[in-house]
């Protein structure tokens, strides 16, 4: 049984690996120092590993129309690229996700390449709990780093997943559903710890936290953050996607890999006006 079980295993982390034959491209991209726009503090999981000044990123391609990406994300966590922690009980309203595409091509072909993002309340492990909180709507993304408004901010106190009160840590996933008529694209940019460690390149996120690998074994956090959730949320939680130089069914050499994403959040407290709910999301997490 015990075999059954490991076997069954090894062959969901394998698909997760191979994630049904998208195509992989390494690139170098460096950050977009002082651009971002204003923000109180920002959360994001990746790593930005300079060699020498930048990164190595992987781009993932090959998506059906209706495919599902995302990341969740939990306030309070350790961010990479040296930020402190966002105050779990003040950081509540977003305003801006900044995500990474390598192709562009959907500012090119309007329609073809076309994505929606939404957010959602997650629990632990990354699946939504109740409908989405917010939609972008169709969206064309062009070549780079992407910044996706949140008009108007966006406040996550109700997915908070200690809900007091005082309510804390709020948990959100974002998603991106492919809408249009070629989900082929867009490159999603994710980060890359195979290549700089085959160029030996020192392995060191920009800023103060260490990038340890493989993940999640040897992560920061408990639980990976990024998956792939399938047409319609057919996986969830979702699978993970293994570093592009990995050839293990189980990710053991290099690990998991996170979305380029980032999260953008402003700090005036709690502000949801529906207090009542965080007793629903409560129940979710016992």
């Amino acid at each position: 049984m015990k075999f059954c079980a490991m076997l069954a295993l090894i062959l969901i982390l394998a698909a997760a690996t191979a994630v049904f034959g998208l195509e992989k491209t390494a690139y170098q991209m460096r950050e977009d120092f002082g651009t971002a726009p204003l923000y109180d503090c920002a959360l994001s999981y990746y790593y930005y590993i300079p060699c020498p000044t930048y990164s190595w990123f992987w781009s993932y391609t090959g998506w059906v129309p209706n495919d599902i990406v995302g990341k969740f994300f939990t306030v309070g966590d350790q961010s990479t690229g040296g930020w402190d922690p966002c105050d779990p009980f003040n950081c509540h309203t977003v305003d801006a996700l900044r995500i990474l595409d390598f192709a562009g091509y959907g500012t090119v072909y309007p329609g073809l390449f076309t994505v929606e993002f939404d957010m959602w309340c997650s629990d632990e492990q990354g699946c939504p709990v109740g409908g989405s909180i917010w939609s972008s709507g169709p969206y064309e993304t062009s070549f780079g780093w992407n910044y996706v408004f949140i008009e108007p901010a966006l406040c996550l106190t109700d997915c908070a997943a200690l809900p007091g009160p005082p309510a804390s840590s709020p948990r959100v996933l974002v998603t991106a559903t492919m809408v249009g008529s070629d989900g082929m694209y867009p490159a999603w940019g994710m980060d890359n710890i195979g290549t700089p460690a085959d160029l030996g390149c020192i392995m060191h996120d920009y800023g103060c936290l260490g990038a340890l690998y493989p993940r999640p074994l040897t992560s920061h956090y408990p639980t990976m953050h990024t998956g792939y959730y399938g047409p319609n949320f057919q996986y969830c939680p979702p699978l993970w996607f293994a570093d592009g130089a990995d050839s293990t069914p189980d990710a053991s050499i290099f690990g998991s890999i996170e979305l380029a994403w980032r999260l953008y959040f402003i700090c005036e407290g709690p502000t949801a006006v529906e207090p009542g709910t965080w007793g629903s999301i409560k129940r979710i997490y016992r």
